[in-house]
Protein backbone atom coordinates (compact mmCIF):
# COMPACT_ATOMS: atom_id res chain seq x y z
CA UNK A 1 0.00 0.00 0.00
CA UNK A 2 2.71 2.45 0.50
CA UNK A 3 4.26 2.18 -2.57
CA UNK A 4 0.76 2.06 -3.98
CA UNK A 5 0.62 6.01 -2.78
CA UNK A 6 3.77 6.99 -3.54
CA UNK A 7 3.57 6.02 -7.66
CA UNK A 8 0.18 7.43 -7.25
CA UNK A 9 1.56 10.71 -6.84
CA UNK A 10 4.23 10.40 -9.46
CA UNK A 11 4.55 12.90 -12.05
CA UNK A 12 3.24 11.20 -15.64
CA UNK A 13 4.91 11.18 -18.49
CA UNK A 14 2.72 13.69 -20.19
CA UNK A 15 3.00 16.03 -17.14
CA UNK A 16 7.05 15.36 -17.66
CA UNK A 17 6.48 16.64 -21.41
CA UNK A 18 4.91 20.09 -20.21
CA UNK A 19 7.51 20.69 -18.22
CA UNK A 20 10.28 19.81 -20.21
CA UNK A 21 8.33 22.59 -22.89
CA UNK A 22 8.45 25.14 -20.11
CA UNK A 23 12.51 24.39 -19.78
CA UNK A 24 12.87 24.66 -23.44
CA UNK A 25 10.94 28.02 -23.43
CA UNK A 26 13.09 29.32 -20.87
CA UNK A 27 16.11 27.67 -23.28
CA UNK A 28 14.76 29.99 -25.78
CA UNK A 29 14.60 33.39 -23.22
CA UNK A 30 18.31 32.35 -22.52
CA UNK A 31 19.71 32.08 -26.02
CA UNK A 32 18.16 35.70 -26.59
CA UNK A 33 19.83 37.37 -23.69
CA UNK A 34 23.15 35.25 -23.51
CA UNK A 35 22.69 33.48 -20.74
CA UNK A 36 24.55 30.27 -19.56
CA UNK A 37 22.41 29.52 -16.68
CA UNK A 38 19.92 30.76 -14.65
CA UNK A 39 19.34 29.38 -10.94
CA UNK A 40 15.64 30.08 -9.75
CA UNK A 41 14.76 30.05 -5.99
CA UNK A 42 11.21 31.62 -5.93
CA UNK A 43 8.61 28.35 -4.53
CA UNK A 44 6.51 29.29 -7.51
CA UNK A 45 8.89 29.19 -10.25
CA UNK A 46 10.98 26.12 -8.77
CA UNK A 47 7.39 24.24 -8.92
CA UNK A 48 6.13 25.44 -12.73
CA UNK A 49 9.79 24.28 -13.59
CA UNK A 50 9.77 20.94 -11.60
CA UNK A 51 6.75 19.68 -10.37
CA UNK A 52 8.18 19.51 -6.76
CA UNK A 53 7.52 21.96 -3.52
CA UNK A 54 9.04 20.81 -0.67
CA UNK A 55 6.20 22.59 0.96
CA UNK A 56 9.15 23.72 3.94
CA UNK A 57 11.94 25.44 2.62
CA UNK A 58 13.86 26.26 5.13
CA UNK A 59 16.36 24.66 3.32
CA UNK A 60 16.19 26.34 0.46
CA UNK A 61 15.61 24.51 -3.36
CA UNK A 62 16.58 25.75 -6.68
CA UNK A 63 16.14 25.03 -9.82
CA UNK A 64 19.27 26.04 -12.46
CA UNK A 65 18.51 25.60 -16.14
CA UNK A 66 21.99 25.51 -18.67
CA UNK A 67 21.42 25.78 -22.18
CA UNK A 68 21.17 21.99 -22.45
CA UNK A 69 19.56 21.01 -19.14
CA UNK A 70 17.63 21.76 -16.42
CA UNK A 71 17.53 20.01 -12.66
CA UNK A 72 16.93 20.30 -9.22
CA UNK A 73 19.16 21.23 -6.44
CA UNK A 74 17.29 20.40 -3.23
CA UNK A 75 18.86 19.62 0.37
CA UNK A 76 19.55 16.57 1.09
CA UNK A 77 16.54 15.75 3.76
CA UNK A 78 14.30 16.54 0.64
CA UNK A 79 15.80 14.01 -2.17
CA UNK A 80 13.68 11.09 -2.03
CA UNK A 81 10.23 13.82 -2.33
CA UNK A 82 12.03 15.78 -4.89
CA UNK A 83 12.90 12.40 -6.80
CA UNK A 84 9.42 10.42 -6.20
CA UNK A 85 7.25 13.54 -7.31
CA UNK A 86 9.81 15.91 -9.09
CA UNK A 87 8.94 15.65 -12.95
CA UNK A 88 12.46 16.61 -13.97
CA UNK A 89 15.03 13.91 -14.72
CA UNK A 90 18.33 15.26 -12.18
CA UNK A 91 18.19 15.75 -8.84
CA UNK A 92 21.15 16.70 -7.08
CA UNK A 93 21.53 17.75 -3.57
CA UNK A 94 23.50 19.66 -1.01
CA UNK A 95 24.04 18.97 2.74
CA UNK A 96 24.30 15.74 4.64
CA UNK A 97 20.95 13.84 5.89
CA UNK A 98 21.45 10.12 5.93
CA UNK A 99 23.46 8.12 3.32
CA UNK A 100 21.92 10.53 0.89
CA UNK A 101 24.60 11.18 -1.80
CA UNK A 102 25.66 14.97 -1.48
CA UNK A 103 27.49 17.34 -4.34
CA UNK A 104 28.80 19.65 -1.75
CA UNK A 105 27.82 20.50 2.03
CA UNK A 106 26.08 23.85 1.27
CA UNK A 107 24.30 25.18 -1.91
CA UNK A 108 26.97 27.65 -3.19
CA UNK A 109 29.36 25.10 -3.46
CA UNK A 110 27.49 22.31 -4.90
CA UNK A 111 25.98 25.12 -7.91
CA UNK A 112 30.20 25.40 -8.33
CA UNK A 113 30.62 21.92 -8.93
CA UNK A 114 27.83 21.61 -11.09
CA UNK A 115 28.22 24.85 -13.05
CA UNK A 116 31.64 24.86 -13.25
CA UNK A 117 34.45 27.64 -13.12
CA UNK A 118 34.02 29.07 -16.47
CA UNK A 119 32.14 32.99 -16.62
CA UNK A 120 28.99 33.37 -16.48
CA UNK A 121 25.90 35.03 -17.26
CA UNK A 122 23.37 34.38 -15.01
CA UNK A 123 19.60 34.62 -15.12
CA UNK A 124 17.92 35.53 -11.64
CA UNK A 125 14.96 36.48 -10.44
CA UNK A 126 15.31 40.42 -9.58
CA UNK A 127 12.17 41.03 -7.49
CA UNK A 128 12.93 37.88 -5.16
CA UNK A 129 17.07 37.44 -5.18
CA UNK A 130 18.77 39.05 -2.08
CA UNK A 131 21.68 41.02 -2.13
CA UNK A 132 23.42 38.38 0.77
CA UNK A 133 22.17 35.78 -1.97
CA UNK A 134 23.74 37.18 -4.79
CA UNK A 135 27.06 38.37 -2.77
CA UNK A 136 27.19 34.25 -1.75
CA UNK A 137 26.50 33.51 -5.23
CA UNK A 138 29.19 35.63 -7.28
CA UNK A 139 31.46 34.69 -4.07
CA UNK A 140 31.37 31.20 -5.77
CA UNK A 141 30.82 31.60 -9.35
CA UNK A 142 33.10 33.04 -12.22
CA UNK A 143 29.77 35.30 -12.40
CA UNK A 144 30.13 38.22 -15.93
CA UNK A 145 26.71 39.75 -14.91
CA UNK A 146 23.66 39.29 -13.51
CA UNK A 147 20.24 39.53 -15.42
CA UNK A 148 16.49 39.58 -14.31
CA UNK A 149 14.71 36.92 -15.57
CA UNK A 150 11.87 37.46 -12.76
CA UNK A 151 9.26 39.14 -15.77
CA UNK A 152 10.40 36.35 -18.29
CA UNK A 153 9.02 34.02 -16.05
CA UNK A 154 5.53 35.64 -15.04
CA UNK A 155 4.77 36.04 -18.86
CA UNK A 156 5.74 32.22 -19.24
CA UNK A 157 3.38 31.75 -16.91
CA UNK A 158 0.71 33.35 -18.37
CA UNK A 159 -0.66 30.95 -20.58
CA UNK A 160 -1.66 27.73 -19.04
CA UNK A 161 -1.62 24.00 -19.99
CA UNK A 162 -3.84 21.84 -20.41
CA UNK A 163 -2.32 20.56 -16.65
CA UNK A 164 -2.72 23.57 -15.61
CA UNK A 165 -6.46 23.82 -16.97
CA UNK A 166 -7.49 20.80 -15.24
CA UNK A 167 -6.37 21.55 -11.61
CA UNK A 168 -7.74 25.33 -12.00
CA UNK A 169 -11.01 23.48 -12.68
CA UNK A 170 -10.65 21.33 -10.02
CA UNK A 171 -9.80 23.94 -7.65
CA UNK A 172 -13.09 26.03 -8.78
CA UNK A 173 -15.14 23.36 -7.98
CA UNK A 174 -13.93 23.16 -4.35
CA UNK A 175 -14.28 27.26 -3.76
CA UNK A 176 -17.77 26.54 -5.19
CA UNK A 177 -18.74 24.32 -2.69
CA UNK A 178 -17.04 26.51 -0.01
CA UNK A 179 -18.90 29.49 -1.08
CA UNK A 180 -21.91 27.85 -1.01
CA UNK A 181 -21.86 25.83 1.92
CA UNK A 182 -20.83 29.09 3.54
CA UNK A 183 -24.15 30.86 2.18
CA UNK A 184 -26.15 27.98 3.43
CA UNK A 185 -24.70 28.23 6.93
CA UNK A 186 -24.98 32.12 7.46
CA UNK A 187 -28.74 31.82 6.06
CA UNK A 188 -29.43 29.41 8.58
CA UNK A 189 -28.07 31.84 11.49
CA UNK A 190 -24.37 31.17 11.53
CA UNK A 191 -21.35 33.52 12.38
CA UNK A 192 -18.47 34.08 9.73
CA UNK A 193 -16.22 31.67 11.54
CA UNK A 194 -18.90 29.02 11.47
CA UNK A 195 -19.94 29.05 8.23
CA UNK A 196 -16.17 29.22 6.92
CA UNK A 197 -15.69 26.06 9.41
CA UNK A 198 -18.51 24.59 7.40
CA UNK A 199 -17.13 25.77 4.35
CA UNK A 200 -14.05 24.49 4.82
CA UNK A 201 -15.00 21.17 6.09
CA UNK A 202 -17.30 20.36 3.26
CA UNK A 203 -14.14 21.08 0.77
CA UNK A 204 -12.42 18.89 2.56
CA UNK A 205 -15.14 16.04 2.60
CA UNK A 206 -15.00 16.65 -1.51
CA UNK A 207 -10.97 16.30 -1.77
CA UNK A 208 -11.11 12.72 0.21
CA UNK A 209 -13.77 11.75 -2.25
CA UNK A 210 -12.38 12.53 -5.13
CA UNK A 211 -9.10 14.40 -5.38
CA UNK A 212 -6.80 13.16 -2.51
CA UNK A 213 -4.24 12.10 -5.40
CA UNK A 214 -3.27 15.84 -5.69
CA UNK A 215 -1.89 18.14 -3.21
CA UNK A 216 -3.42 20.64 -1.51
CA UNK A 217 -0.69 22.76 -0.47
CA UNK A 218 0.66 26.21 -0.71
CA UNK A 219 4.16 27.56 -1.57
CA UNK A 220 6.22 28.39 1.58
CA UNK A 221 8.45 31.02 2.64
CA UNK A 222 11.99 30.76 4.88
CA UNK A 223 9.74 30.64 8.08
CA UNK A 224 6.59 29.38 7.57
CA UNK A 225 4.70 26.50 5.97
CA UNK A 226 1.19 25.79 4.65
CA UNK A 227 0.03 22.47 4.23
CA UNK A 228 -3.18 22.82 3.22
CA UNK A 229 -4.94 25.52 1.19
CA UNK A 230 -8.89 24.85 1.60
CA UNK A 231 -9.49 27.91 2.73
CA UNK A 232 -12.89 30.13 3.27
CA UNK A 233 -13.01 32.85 5.04
CA UNK A 234 -15.96 35.52 5.73
CA UNK A 235 -16.26 39.44 6.70
CA UNK A 236 -19.02 42.05 6.87
CA UNK A 237 -20.15 45.41 6.87
CA UNK A 238 -17.29 47.87 7.95
CA UNK A 239 -14.56 44.99 7.83
CA UNK A 240 -14.59 44.08 4.54
CA UNK A 241 -13.07 47.41 3.58
CA UNK A 242 -9.92 45.66 5.10
CA UNK A 243 -9.72 43.19 1.51
CA UNK A 244 -8.72 40.30 3.81
CA UNK A 245 -8.74 39.27 7.54
CA UNK A 246 -10.13 36.31 9.75
CA UNK A 247 -13.38 35.45 10.41
CA UNK A 248 -14.98 36.89 13.35
CA UNK A 249 -17.86 35.55 15.79
CA UNK A 250 -20.26 37.99 14.28
CA UNK A 251 -23.74 36.55 13.34
CA UNK A 252 -24.55 39.42 10.38
CA UNK A 253 -27.95 40.80 10.71
CA UNK A 254 -30.99 42.64 8.75
CA UNK A 255 -29.05 45.58 6.46
CA UNK A 256 -25.82 43.87 6.71
CA UNK A 257 -23.27 42.82 3.44
CA UNK A 258 -21.34 39.81 4.42
CA UNK A 259 -18.82 38.02 2.18
CA UNK A 260 -17.54 34.27 1.76
CA UNK A 261 -14.70 33.70 -0.25
CA UNK A 262 -12.28 30.84 -1.37
CA UNK A 263 -9.15 29.80 -2.53
CA UNK A 264 -7.93 26.21 -3.37
CA UNK A 265 -4.50 25.30 -4.41
CA UNK A 266 -4.18 21.85 -6.12
CA UNK A 267 -1.55 20.82 -6.93
CA UNK A 268 -0.32 24.12 -6.94
CA UNK A 269 -3.03 25.85 -9.00
CA UNK A 270 -5.55 28.03 -7.39
CA UNK A 271 -8.56 30.09 -8.52
CA UNK A 272 -10.47 32.63 -6.09
CA UNK A 273 -14.82 32.26 -5.78
CA UNK A 274 -16.00 35.76 -3.96
CA UNK A 275 -19.82 36.41 -3.17
CA UNK A 276 -21.36 39.20 -1.78
CA UNK A 277 -24.41 38.59 0.38
CA UNK A 278 -27.26 40.58 1.04
CA UNK A 279 -28.87 39.33 4.51
CA UNK A 280 -32.95 40.59 4.36
CA UNK A 281 -32.42 44.16 2.49
CA UNK A 282 -30.15 46.92 1.92
CA UNK A 283 -30.72 50.65 2.21
CA UNK A 284 -30.23 52.65 -1.27
CA UNK A 285 -27.06 53.45 -1.14
CA UNK A 286 -25.72 50.08 -0.26
CA UNK A 287 -28.55 48.55 -2.98
CA UNK A 288 -27.21 50.95 -5.48
CA UNK A 289 -23.74 50.35 -5.02
CA UNK A 290 -24.64 46.34 -5.25
CA UNK A 291 -26.50 46.92 -8.74
CA UNK A 292 -23.62 48.48 -10.16
CA UNK A 293 -21.40 45.86 -9.33
CA UNK A 294 -23.55 43.17 -11.52
CA UNK A 295 -23.65 45.26 -13.89
CA UNK A 296 -19.93 45.98 -14.61
CA UNK A 297 -19.59 42.14 -14.29
CA UNK A 298 -21.49 41.99 -17.00
CA UNK A 299 -19.69 44.42 -19.49
CA UNK A 300 -16.36 42.39 -18.66
CA UNK A 301 -18.36 39.37 -19.31
CA UNK A 302 -19.68 40.60 -22.51
CA UNK A 303 -16.07 41.28 -23.61
CA UNK A 304 -13.82 38.55 -22.29
CA UNK A 305 -12.48 36.68 -25.82
CA UNK A 306 -9.08 36.75 -26.98
CA UNK A 307 -8.27 40.16 -28.26
CA UNK A 308 -9.90 42.22 -25.67
CA UNK A 309 -7.83 45.20 -24.06
CA UNK A 310 -7.34 44.64 -20.11
CA UNK A 311 -7.54 48.06 -19.95
CA UNK A 312 -11.04 48.50 -22.14
CA UNK A 313 -12.35 45.96 -19.69
CA UNK A 314 -11.75 47.89 -16.31
CA UNK A 315 -13.05 51.24 -18.25
CA UNK A 316 -15.98 49.18 -18.66
CA UNK A 317 -17.00 48.32 -15.56
CA UNK A 318 -16.08 51.50 -14.16
CA UNK A 319 -18.15 53.38 -16.32
CA UNK A 320 -21.05 51.72 -14.16
CA UNK A 321 -19.89 52.78 -11.38
CA UNK A 322 -19.22 56.36 -12.30
CA UNK A 323 -22.75 56.79 -13.78
CA UNK A 324 -24.19 55.15 -10.51
CA UNK A 325 -22.61 57.96 -8.15
CA UNK A 326 -19.24 55.87 -7.02
CA UNK A 327 -16.61 57.40 -8.96
CA UNK A 328 -14.59 58.71 -5.76
CA UNK A 329 -14.43 55.33 -4.68
CA UNK A 330 -13.23 53.62 -7.87
CA UNK A 331 -11.22 50.44 -7.25
CA UNK A 332 -7.56 50.44 -8.82
CA UNK A 333 -7.88 47.10 -10.54
CA UNK A 334 -11.24 44.71 -10.95
CA UNK A 335 -9.53 41.13 -11.81
CA UNK A 336 -5.94 39.92 -11.73
CA UNK A 337 -4.18 36.85 -12.97
CA UNK A 338 -4.89 33.51 -11.45
CA UNK A 339 -2.81 30.02 -11.28
CA UNK A 340 0.49 29.50 -8.59
CA UNK A 341 0.00 32.49 -6.79
CA UNK A 342 -3.31 33.73 -5.42
CA UNK A 343 -2.78 37.06 -7.33
CA UNK A 344 -1.09 36.84 -10.38
CA UNK A 345 0.01 39.12 -13.52
CA UNK A 346 -2.04 40.75 -15.07
CA UNK A 347 -4.02 43.23 -13.28
CA UNK A 348 -7.47 44.16 -15.13
CA UNK A 349 -6.27 47.88 -14.45
CA UNK A 350 -5.84 51.00 -16.42
CA UNK A 351 -2.72 51.44 -18.41
CA UNK A 352 -2.70 47.80 -19.34
CA UNK A 353 -3.14 47.32 -23.06
CA UNK A 354 -2.03 43.92 -23.56
CA UNK A 355 -4.45 41.47 -25.07
CA UNK A 356 -5.95 38.21 -23.67
CA UNK A 357 -5.04 35.32 -25.41
CA UNK A 358 -6.01 31.86 -24.39
CA UNK A 359 -5.31 30.29 -21.78
CA UNK A 360 -5.29 33.03 -19.56
CA UNK A 361 -6.78 32.47 -16.67
CA UNK A 362 -8.18 35.60 -14.47
CA UNK A 363 -10.51 36.65 -11.89
CA UNK A 364 -13.81 39.32 -12.90
CA UNK A 365 -14.17 41.22 -9.63
CA UNK A 366 -15.23 44.65 -9.78
CA UNK A 367 -15.82 45.93 -6.36
CA UNK A 368 -16.32 48.66 -4.46
CA UNK A 369 -14.84 49.30 -0.86
CA UNK A 370 -14.87 52.01 1.40
CA UNK A 371 -15.60 52.43 5.51
CA UNK A 372 -18.90 53.54 5.15
CA UNK A 373 -20.32 51.33 2.29
CA UNK A 374 -17.87 47.90 3.66
CA UNK A 375 -17.30 46.43 -0.21
CA UNK A 376 -19.37 44.98 -2.72
CA UNK A 377 -17.42 42.34 -4.60
CA UNK A 378 -17.92 38.93 -6.76
CA UNK A 379 -15.17 37.21 -7.91
CA UNK A 380 -15.75 34.70 -10.56
CA UNK A 381 -12.38 32.97 -11.91
CA UNK A 382 -12.52 32.76 -15.69
CA UNK A 383 -10.52 30.90 -18.49
CA UNK A 384 -10.29 32.40 -22.01
CA UNK A 385 -10.83 30.48 -24.35
CA UNK A 386 -10.16 29.55 -28.53
CA UNK A 387 -13.85 31.37 -28.89
CA UNK A 388 -14.40 32.94 -25.67
CA UNK A 389 -14.23 32.28 -21.84
CA UNK A 390 -15.23 29.61 -19.72
CA UNK A 391 -16.14 30.04 -15.73
CA UNK A 392 -14.24 28.02 -13.98
CA UNK A 393 -16.09 28.92 -10.70
CA UNK A 394 -20.25 28.83 -10.96
CA UNK A 395 -21.52 30.23 -8.19
CA UNK A 396 -24.72 31.73 -8.31
CA UNK A 397 -24.03 34.95 -10.23
CA UNK A 398 -27.45 37.15 -9.60
CA UNK A 399 -27.86 38.91 -6.31
CA UNK A 400 -27.59 36.97 -3.20
CA UNK A 401 -30.45 37.58 -0.24
CA UNK A 402 -30.25 35.20 2.76
CA UNK A 403 -33.23 35.66 5.56
CA UNK A 404 -31.56 37.77 8.62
Amino acid sequence: MKNDIIEGKRASAKLRGYIKKRIETMQTTMSRKGLDAVIMTRPENVFYFSNFNPIIISNTPYFVITPDRGFLLVHCIRHDHAVNEGAVEDVFCYGKWGATKSVAMNEFDALKELLGDGELAVGVEGDYASMNWLNSLSSKLHVKKFVDIAQDAVNQRLIKDSHEIKMCRISGRLVDLGVTTAIKALDNGASEAEACTEGQYAMRQLWHSDYQQYEVSGFSNTETAQIDTLCVWCMSNERLNYGCDCPSGYVPKHGDLTMPMSWARVSGYNVENERTVIVGGLDEMHQRAYDAMLRARQQIFKQLHPGAIFEDLYFSAMKEYEDAGFGNILPGRCGHGMGLSSHEFPSVTKGNKASLEPGMVLTVEPGLMSAELGATRNSDTVLITENGFEFLTNSPRNQIVIKA
